[in-house]
Formats: structure tokens, C-alpha cells, sequence
């Protein structure tokens, strides 16, 4: 433990016992100790205490959940405290991770309800963005997201030093007219653009295992964009973990979770075009993201750490791309 992992664990424990919680334990014990979040939980009189500390770059984090919770009553932790000198804060237990009950026994319904209750989240929010720009959450809105992508292929460098050849960089250059028009055609969708989680999955997701309470955690890295993003982050974590397919019955159940909110605004049919338009759009928010995380870490530091993430990220928006000209 370096002298800073002293400071927020004495600011924790100090916040902790100020507050009345009796420890049952000197020290907490370690959850999670990635570059891009170290977190430990207290065990304490009143239950489990999480206390989270990420890079300055991504600290948003407590300060988008209370206004969550505060002006939108949404599902999300109590913020007991945030250190914004330490970049860390305190929350209460909300339960256990979703992911883990499912690999247990997979609940489609469950899923489900978690994927429509997020979607209510993000139509609260959709006339009140402005709040959160305001409050340094990145704006990807889909007028804004070729010149990102733009932008983010000169970075040759870096790109180059996670895996991507100058070949293949001058290829994915010749795809910026495509990002254009595939953000042309979603926009023309009468769906709002809203805060966008790009680690929306079912291990973000929490289950009070009494009340059976949803929760959803991990919110520093949200933007503003289209709300599909997320839905499509999701159901893409959910091939990966879960095993299933694009043919499965329950794949459709949570595709139809995923628009079902929207039906209101728009034809079933509309939808999944624009589903399918924004799954293709998805690698280039999932380039950004990666890149927004890599610079928040530290390029050399996270490349070292996990190279290739981010040139996986370019290569699953050509993959679509490819895909789409089949059709």
C-alpha cells in the first residue's frame, strides 16, 4: 500500500467513525485494484461500505450519481461522502452483482427488468442534459462523433503502439463518411439522446438478494449520446458471458426489453432498424471510450496493461461495417 492508498483509507475509516459506524475490522479488504479503480469495502455496524478511488480524469463518478439519485430518484448507491482532493468516496451495500446469479441459473426476466429499468432511467434525463455537460460529462452526440472518430485516428502513435498497422489506420480513415451516414440515419429516429453508461453489463448491474432491488454502480464513465449504445454494450457482454446467440429466444426476449420503453415514439419495425444502425455505430463509441479510458489511466501505463483493447474496439466497427455491405 503506497502513501496515497494510506490517505483514502484514513480519509475512509476517519469519515466512517465520524459518522457513527463501528468497524469491525482494522483494515478494509481489497475488491478491485485495476489501473482504473481501486476499491475496498469496510465491514462495519451497519453493513458492508464500499470506498472507490479512480483516476482524477474519470472522478465524476459520485458527483453524477447523487444528482441521479437526487433529482431523478434513480436506482443507483447512496453516496455517504466523496473526497474530491483523493478522488474517492464513500457508498452504502446495494448487493450482489447480477452476472453472478446468472451464471448461476440465467434469468432471462430478471435481465429484463433490470435493461427496461434502465431505459427509464435514460428517458428521465433526456430534457435535462444540459445538467450533466455542465458538469464535465462528455458530449458524443451523434453530430459530434465523426470528427471524434476523426480525431482520434490521428493519434497514430498510440494507435500503432496498441496493435494497429498505418495500412489498417489508412482503412479506417476511409470509413469516416460511413460514420457520418450511419449517424445521419439514427438521427433521423425520434429518439432522444441521453447519459449513456459504457460499462452498462450485468456486473454493473446489483441485486438486493432480499428485496430483490435493482441497482446500477459504476456511472464516472457516462456520456451523453444515443441510449442504444448502452443497450447494445449490454446485450454484446451478454454473448460474451452468458453464451448466447443472435438465434436464441432469450436474445430477442432482451432485445425486446431493450426497446420496449420506446414503442411509444416509434414503430417496432423503426426501432430495430435503428437498433441494428446503432449496433453498428457502437464500435466507434467503444473506441472512444476505450481511448477515454486510456487517457485517464495513463496511454503507456493501460497499453502495458491490456494492449490491443482498443484496436479490438476499431476492428469490431469494421467488422460491422463489413457486415452491413452484405446485407
Amino acid at each position: 500500500m503506497n502513501q496515497d492508498d494510506h490517505a483514502v483509507i484514513k480519509w475512509g475509516r476517519d469519515v466512517l467513525l465520524s459518522l457513527g459506524y463501528v468497524l469491525e475490522n482494522e483494515l478494509p479488504q481489497t475488491v478491485q485494484e485495476t489501473l482504473w479503480s481501486h476499491v475496498v469495502r469496510f465491514d462495519t455496524s451497519k453493513g458492508y461500505i464500499y470506498l472507490k478511488q479512480t483516476p482524477e480524469l474519470i472522478a465524476l463518478e459520485p458527483m453524477i450519481t447523487q444528482m441521479l439519485n437526487d433529482e431523478f430518484h434513480a436506482a443507483v448507491p447512496e453516496i455517504i461522502a466523496h473526497n474530491e482532493k483523493l478522488h474517492c468516496f464513500l457508498m452504502k451495500d446495494v448487493g450482489r452483482p447480477l452476472r453472478e446469479i446468472l451464471k448461476k441459473n440465467f434469468d432471462t426476466t430478471l435481465l429484463c427488468r433490470a435493461i427496461e429499468k434502465f431505459t427509464s432511467l435514460q428517458h428521465a434525463v433526456v430534457d435535462h442534459v444540459d445538467v450533466f455537460l455542465d458538469m464535465g460529462v462528455p458530449d458524443w452526440r451523434l453530430d459530434r462523433l465523426p470528427d471524434l472518430y476523426k480525431q482520434l485516428l490521428s493519434e497514430k502513435e498510440i494507435l500503432i503502439a496498441d496493435g494497429l498497422s498505418e495500412s489498417y489506420i489508412a482503412t479506417l480513415e476511409s470509413l469516416i463518411p460511413e460514420v457520418t451516414h450511419y449517424c445521419e440515419i439514427l438521427s433521423a429516429y425520434p429518439i432522444k439522446q441521453t447519459i449513456v453508461q459504457c460499462d452498462f453489463h450485468d456486473n454493473n448491474i446489483l441485486v438486493d438478494e432480499k428485496t430483490q432491488e435493482i441497482t446500477f454502480i459504476d456511472l464516472g464513465e457516462v456520456v451523453i449520446s444515443h441510449p442504444f449504445f448502452s443497450l447494445v454494450g449490454c446485450l454484446w457482454q451478454a454473448k460474451r458471458h452468458h453464451g448466447l446467440t443472435d438465434e436464441d429466444d432469450t436474445y430477442s426476449q432482451l432485445i425486446e426489453a431493450c426497446l420496449k420503453n420506446y414503442m411509444n415514439i416509434e414503430s417496432e419495425k423503426h426501432l430495430i432498424h435503428a437498433f441494428a444502425t446503432a449496433s453498428i455505430l457502437w464500435g466507434v463509441y467503444e473506441v472512444l471510450a476505450q481511448y477515454r479510458l486510456m487517457f485517464a489511466c495513463g496511454v503507456d501505463r493501460l497499453i502495458s496493461f491490456q494492449r490491443g483493447k482498443l484496436s479490438n474496439a476499431f476492428k469490431e466497427f469494421m467488422a460491422a461495417c463489413t457486415e452491413a455491405h452484405l446485407r
